[in-house]
């Protein structure tokens, strides 16, 4: 069954930065015919309105992003009250559960990450899986 691949801000910076691997795995999805998408509220957390912006700018011609409709900003918020009702470890998981919120809604889902924990729990229960970049 063909996935949809999330990136988050992490897997955008690895694409960006061309570290090894990155590219061709999403190659390889995307001629099994996965598709591959960046949520727009990542972009706020890469650029940086520097010129090196041009190399993001380069992978957005590439991958499409994916807005943030009404009920995915409404499953975001329900989900970090969640991880914030059972975690110790205070720190804003807004953007994070923007990104699991994306792939909950476009499941069955991959969300490619570097903070997997995180992503795992946010989306426990969906079928959504978490993967390292």
């Amino acid at each position: 069954m063909a996935r949809v691949l999330i990136l988050d801000s992490e897997a955008v910076s690895a694409l960006v930065d061309k570290r090894k691997g990155v590219a061709e795995r999403l190659a390889a999805a995307q001629q099994a015919d996965h598709r591959v998408l960046i949520p727009a509220v990542v972009l706020a957390e890469v650029a940086t309105g520097a010129p090196t912006d041009a190399a993001i700018w380069h992978v957005l011609g590439k991958i499409p992003t994916v807005d943030l409709p009404d009920s995915v900003a409404m499953r975001a918020g329900a989900l970090r009250t969640r991880a914030e009702n059972v975690r110790r470890k205070k720190r804003d998981l807004t953007v994070d559960a923007i990104v699991a919120a994306t792939a909950v809604e476009l499941a069955p889902s991959v969300v490619i990450t570097a903070d997997k924990a995180d992503l795992e729990f946010l989306v426990d229960g969906f079928d959504v899986k978490v993967s390292t970049v």
